[in-house]
């Protein structure tokens, strides 16, 4: 019979080749001569979740922290596992776990903001995500998915600014001008949205999600009338002369000619 330290060894060699079920039975090996191995029991929670099997993964990380109730890796990784499976609320009591024992460990303030997000609750998603930055404030991370939060709270000008912090940095993040063209909406400020979604179009040709809004935008006579005053405020964008005679158009579009006619003359006037 092969002693301990060979079936580890196997079960890393296994791992590393990415033969993940033979590195889990070298692992087992271990459990039948010493069943109280806490690394070997965290190993095998670990390679469960590197296979996709959440359920066995959570059993397994749960019996780690049976035997050690503060050993704050596996109670990460079973908080991840959990969200995963989409238990999130067991997440959450995992992550408040570690938190508690690991203040500093801002990764946990993520998953948890992530956890909140998915039940619904947007207060306690966006209270996550700042205790992260609260911990970590040099980290951008938490940044666009607390953007989503804000978004989805119906609090733009926030989603906005967390926004704009990461486009600073990298100007051309897809994901980021989209939600922030949406944010722009959100505040009515038709002309930044539309320079946001023409700026994902310029990065991925075939994004339907902005072209729908910039078809939309152009279309829409109700969503026109209704954002396209606001925006005339807004200046120094080539949008701007498209926008003006966009308000011109719908207040005639919706029979309203008379406010078409001061709506074009003002703007004669201006060019004067």
């Amino acid at each position: 019979m092969l002693d301990i330290n060979t079936y580890r060894e196997n079960a890393i060699k296994y791992k590393m080749r990415g033969q993940l079920q033979k590195a889990i039975l070298e692992y087992k090996k271990i459990l039948h001569i010493d069943p109280s191995d806490v690394d070997t029991v965290y190993n095998l929670g670990e390679l469960y979740y590197m296979k996709g099997e959440m359920g066995e993964s959570i059993w397994f990380f749960e019996k780690a922290i049976e035997s050690e109730p503060k050993y704050s890796l596996a109670l990460y990784r079973l908080g991840i596992a959990c969200y995963r499976a989409t238990k999130f609320s067991k997440a959450i009591e995992y992550f408040d776990r570690i938190t508690e024992n690991v203040p500093d460990l801002y990764m946990a303030y993520y998953w948890k903001g992530l956890c909140y997000y998915h039940r619904g609750n947007t207060k306690m998603s966006i209270k996550s995500f700042k205790s992260l930055h609260e911990v970590n404030p040099n980290t951008t991370l938490g940044y666009y998915q607390m953007s989503i939060s804000y978004k989805a709270a119906g609090r733009f000008k926030e989603a906005v600014k967390c926004l704009e912090k990461i486009a600073s940095e990298d100007p051309n993040v897809v994901s980021v001008q989209f939600h922030l063209g949406l944010s722009y909406l959100g505040l009515k400020k038709i002309t930044k949205a539309i320079e946001c979604f023409d700026k994902v179009i310029e990065l991925n040709s075939e994004h339907k999600g902005a072209q729908e809004k910039l078809d939309s935008l152009l279309t829409d006579q109700e969503m026109l009338y209704g954002y396209g005053i606001a925006s005339q405020k807004e200046s120094n964008t080539k949008e701007e002369i498209i926008t003006n005679f966009h308000v011109g158009q719908t207040y005639k579009g919706m029979g309203m000619i008379e406010e078409a006619f001061k709506h074009f003359k003002d703007q004669v006037k201006k060019k004067k």
